[in-house]
């Protein structure tokens, strides 16, 4: 290799690392200016299931928790926007069955008919799981967008979240604020 090739590629491999710093910043503003779009400028912590676990939901929305001593679910926590666009409802399920097990038996016993469904997993940097897609429609034409998020936390428990997203007011960037939110969730 001579000189010029050599300088020729160590000013590519510089340009290749500084886009890549700078795609940090710019996937940051991003999801900020899709969060504002939404009407969401701040976060409120949750915690659920004995303090066990916490979740940030925007501030604006109505929540709703429930504690049940039942066998099978022991949390719940119900939410919506404030705008009725985003509806939700988290609950700790106490199983030992599998995961992936677990979501494909949830999507078949919907009492809705749905279509368009769709299991994949996921990891985000907090958690990981299946994340199921789907869609309904209910009487009076309205249709939905479904999201349904599984999380293994262990102990013989899963963290179900489910996300119904209005279909006629659904936005891509609707997806930024349900990432941040699945995001959120921590074992405490």
């Amino acid at each position: 290799m001579n000189k010029r090739q050599l300088i020729v590629i160590s000013i590519l491999l510089s340009l290749m690392l500084i886009l890549v710093m700078i795609q940090g910043v710019f996937k940051e503003n991003f999801e900020q200016i899709a969060l504002i779009s939404q009407g969401i400028s701040e976060f409120k912590e949750y915690t659920f299931d004995e303090n066990k676990y916490n979740i940030f939901l925007p501030s604006e929305w109505i929540v709703e928790e429930k504690e049940s001593k039942g066998k099978y679910v022991s949390s719940t926590l119900n939410f919506k926007g404030k705008d009725n666009k985003i509806k939700g409802l988290l609950q700790v399920i106490n199983t030992k069955e599998d995961v992936n097990v677990f979501a494909e038996n949830d999507l078949n016993n919907q009492y809705l008919e749905y279509y368009n469904s769709e299991l994949v997993p996921f990891k985000n940097s907090n958690s990981s799981g299946v994340l199921v897609k789907y869609e309904t429609s209910i009487k009076g034409g309205y249709e939905y967008k479904n999201k349904c998020y599984y999380l293994n936390v262990g102990e013989g428990k899963i963290i179900k979240v489910s996300f119904n997203l209005i279909g006629k007011d659904y936005e891509e960037n609707m997806n930024t604020i349900v990432n941040a939110i699945i995001s959120s969730i921590k074992v405490v």
